[in-house]
């Protein structure tokens, strides 16, 4: 709900229109006050993204965004999924999110990476919109990978 809900009113799309997510950081984040970033590999190199909400901030590692902003780019769509997970970090979570596996006693439903993820995947590829498409079908109309269109194809079952 809380995708759907970013993409109707934060982001003004139509439900059919995949997000154009290099606006979306770039230009209308910061109407929110939230701070954008892009950072060398060498100071992130073992982290793609990170987002602190508190402090309204999101940081993408320079390959990353390098790839998001080509769309020829082989790691396009990795990218794509990669920044719609940290906007599901900004807009789900409050203060440090966790890595996953990093609090034992949790259950499966409470890690911020699963719900992260699970935002990803509705911001990018709202569900109404891909009942009854085939997992090619779902990757031409949202600009998504295989595993991510195929994902959410397995999940309409």
């Amino acid at each position: 709900d809380k995708a759907r809900t970013v993409r109707d009113k934060f982001f003004n799309l139509a439900p059919t229109d995949a997000i154009d997510l290099v606006k979306v950081l770039e230009h209308t984040l910061h109407q929110y006050k939230v701070t954008f970033e892009v950072r060398e590999i060498h100071e992130m190199p073992d982290v793609e993204g990170w987002t602190n909400p508190d402090a309204a901030l999101i940081i993408l590692r320079e390959d990353v965004y390098d790839a998001l902003c080509d769309s020829t780019n082989p790691r396009h769509n990795r990218s794509r999924f990669t920044a719609a997970h940290e906007l599901g970090h900004l807009f789900l979570h409050e203060g440090v999110t966790f890595a996953r596996g990093s609090l034992p006693t949790h259950k499966h439903f409470e890690d911020s990476e699963w719900q992260a993820d699970t935002f990803a995947a509705e911001l990018l590829m709202p569900t109404e919109q891909c009942i009854g498409l085939s997992i090619e079908q779902i990757q031409a109309q949202f600009q998504v990978g295989y595993l991510a269109a195929k994902n959410k194809f397995n999940s309409l079952k």
